[in-house]
């Protein structure tokens, strides 16, 4: 995925997030590795500040999104371990 189809994938997942609680439990559940490393990666960097000038609902929303991801614990998700996981999960399996 490219860098914009991450940040996609990231800010669906947090809108989602925000509207259920169950949103991300069930991703993990889904094992959706690439989606969760995405807003992994958002909540660690931070939502760009110039969106708030262009799109000033967009960041709030995920400014709330990303304040009850880190108050509901979900901040231990490493993006890095998760990209990895994602990436053993694209390759073929071998059939032995």
């Amino acid at each position: 995925m490219s860098k914009r189809d991450d940040w996609v994938a990231g800010v669906s997942l947090l809108r989602q997030y925000l509207l259920d609680d169950l949103a991300l439990a069930r991703a993990i559940k889904d094992r959706r590795w690439s989606d969760l490393a995405a807003v992994a990666e958002l909540a660690q960097g931070g939502v760009d500040h110039d969106l708030a000038l262009t799109d000033p609902a967009l960041y709030k929303a995920l400014r709330d999104s990303i304040t009850k991801y880190h108050l509901r614990g979900y901040a231990c998700l490493d993006a890095t371990l998760l990209q990895q996981q994602a990436a053993r999960d694209a390759r073929p399996k071998s059939v032995a």
